[in-house]
């Protein structure tokens, strides 16, 4: 189950799909050494490869952009240089509120907040996989209507899916 999921997500991420692989089995493996329960799946999941994802278009700038842009990171910062930086700064970055035992803020997010990010994450998961299903090339979108537009481009281009 990892493999196509650890794939998928890594998709969703931006990067080449054996790094989601990767991230499924170290996350796994680490597991198996401190964790506490048998019987769970523990990796990578939608919402922060779609984070991930989302920072990445807005920071680096596109391989097909034939343009002469930099990006604010400046040169010869790669795709996995800076998800590899990202990571690390929000792994230390959940230390730091570990150790500080902010862990309780989470009981001020509401049960209709919670339901309402979940249900708008599993919408862009489902939608942002369509093209991949459909096989069709679709420019990647970014800012308020981001999922209307994605909608509106797969339903153009449903006359050369592969279905």
């Amino acid at each position: 189950m990892h493999v196509p999921q650890g794939m998928a997500y890594a998709s969703l991420a931006g990067v080449p799909p054996v790094y989601g692989m990767y991230s499924s089995f170290f996350a796994s493996t680490v597991y198996m050494f401190f964790g506490t329960a048998m019987h769970i799946s523990i990796g990578v999941f939608a919402v922060a490869s779609l984070m991930v994802g989302a920072c990445k278009i807005r920071m680096l700038p596109s391989d097909d952009d034939i343009s002469n842009s930099t990006s604010i990171l400046g040169e010869g910062v790669g795709v996995m240089e800076f998800t590899s930086a990202l990571t690390l700064v929000v792994g230390v970055v959940q230390i730091i509120f570990g150790v500080l035992r902010l862990g309780f803020l989470t009981t001020y997010l509401s049960d209709p907040l919670v339901s309402g990010f979940t249900t708008g994450s599993a919408a862009h998961v489902m939608v942002s996989q369509l093209n991949k299903v459909l096989g069709v090339k679709l420019p990647r979108h970014e800012g308020m209507g981001m999922l209307p537009r994605m909608v509106r481009d797969l339903i153009m281009s449903v006359g050369s899916a592969n279905i």
